[in-house]
């Protein structure tokens, strides 16, 4: 059983920091250092200094970016930049937002706490593969700093929606706590609420729901670290039992997943040349452009009109001089070209056929190599994409449908895990919108 709980959040007190805007950031693996320095100087109070702080030649155990965040997050306590809730809440949020495929939606979802629950316990489901570099990291600022500064993103079904229902009948359409407008053009839009039919809801409802970790693997990971560590010092229950979640329906409307696609290089030229042909062995390769300038276009056609059938990729190269569209021959392919111990859910999704067939079995690129960063970038828009391929920065790109939830929910549940970069969740939910207390105070 899920155990969903309000919590006595810690908040920027927002007279005192200029809005919400000003001290929110992305998710630090989404952050380049160029947007960071531009954080640091919208405001001396952005959470940004703290969840992805700088480092510096002079860095000792003693002393560093982790040491600082603690300090600062201190600092801003006794100050009173950051104030406590005077009663547990969940935080209501809406996000407005057009996605990259041009369509404008609007995603709802709320802030609360999850308790802590190994993988092994079949309520909590991971859906991708983690890294150790980045748990490691977050699991030092978690320990220096003793707070979740950023939540997990999570799935949950609930067919009647009942809790966005009872939030409905309560809210009154009241304006919002804080709003902000990002830069891409996203309005997200909070409601802290104490109303006691809300935390009725959302503490009995979510009861016989199984959670889908959507985004932030690394972080439940790490607050799974945390919490283990605590006990281990003789620590009882306590907050470190819990961990900071946006909790998002899988019936709502506005939930999105969009494509990763890849990019190649440091191939052999001979490789290029013949991979058209190399493709028909399971594909049915169809010219769709030779103009350049036409080659996104027709690519997003090809693989719009396949969306619903699935194995369809798209495939350019300026060195073959067209974009070419390529739909998968045989459905049973990928599995006598993949290993057998993943099931056949899993071997019919298209990353897997193109990890499996095209990367592994025609490229002779391996899943080792694909972690390690060799051959492969892996790119969310497909105007990025089309730039590093006339630049020259990569030769090939592979272009492909996004993944449907089903698939992903149906791969997660019977317990296995997708190819590295298999969903892209849009909008990326800020940092700093709240903050759960670690300290045990």
């Amino acid at each position: 059983m899920a155990t969903v709980v309000p919590s006595r959040a810690w908040r920027y007190d927002l007279e005192r920091t200029g809005g919400i805007y000003a001290v929110t950031a992305p998710p630090y693996d989404v952050m380049g250092h160029i947007f960071r320095d531009e954080l640091y100087e919208l405001s001396p109070y952005n959470v940004v200094r703290v969840d992805l702080g700088k480092t510096s030649p002079h860095d000792t155990d003693a002393d560093n970016r982790y040491t600082r965040a603690a300090t600062e997050i201190a600092s801003w306590k006794a100050e009173g930049v950051l104030v406590c809730d005077k009663e547990p809440s969940v935080t209501i949020v809406e996000e407005s937002y057009v996605g990259p495929d041009g369509r404008p939606r609007n995603r709802r979802g709320f802030l609360a706490l999850v308790k802590l629950q190994d993988f092994s316990e079949n309520v909590v489901f991971p859906h991708e593969t983690t890294l150790s570099g980045p748990k490691q990291d977050r699991y030092r600022l978690m320990d220096a700093t003793q707070m979740n500064l950023s939540p997990v993103f999570m799935l949950y079904s609930l067919p009647d929606d009942s809790i966005m229902g009872t939030w409905d009948a309560v809210s009154g359409h009241t304006p919002p706590f804080a709003s902000m407008v990002d830069p891409a053009g996203t309005t997200t839009r909070l409601w802290p609420t104490s109303d006691p039919a809300v935390l009725a809801a959302v503490t009995s409802r979510l009861t016989e729901s199984p959670l889908l970790i959507a985004d932030g693997h690394h972080r439940y990971e790490t607050a799974l670290r945390y919490r283990d560590a605590r006990h281990e010092r003789g620590d009882g229950p306590g907050p470190w039992d819990y961990t900071l979640v946006y909790l998002c329906n899988m019936e709502d409307p506005g939930l999105a997943i969009f494509a990763t696609h890849r990019l190649l290089d440091s191939l052999n030229e001979d490789m290029i040349r013949s991979l058209p042909g190399a493709l028909t062995s399971y594909f049915t390769v169809e010219i769709l452009t030779q103009d350049p300038e036409a080659a996104p276009e027709a690519i997003a056609a090809f693989l719009e009109a396949r969306l619903a059938q699935g194995g369809a990729f798209g495939l350019y190269a300026p060195m073959l001089g067209a974009a070419y569209g390529l739909a998968l021959r045989d459905p049973n392919a990928p599995e006598t070209a993949a290993d057998d111990m993943h099931s056949q859910a899993y071997h019919r999704l298209d990353v897997a056929i193109l990890h499996n067939v095209i990367l592994a079995e025609i490229l002779g690129i391996t899943k080792e190599d694909v972690a390690a960063g060799q051959y492969v970038t892996f790119v969310k828009g497909w105007d990025r994409g089309f730039e590093r391929l006339r630049t020259g920065e990569s030769q090939v790109g592979l272009f492909m449908n996004p993944i449907k939830l089903r698939q992903v929910s149906e791969v997660a549940f019977g317990g296995e895990r997708l190819p590295q970069k298999s969903t892209y969740f849009y909008p990326k939910l800020p940092t700093g919108l709240l903050f759960h207390d670690l300290s045990g105070e």
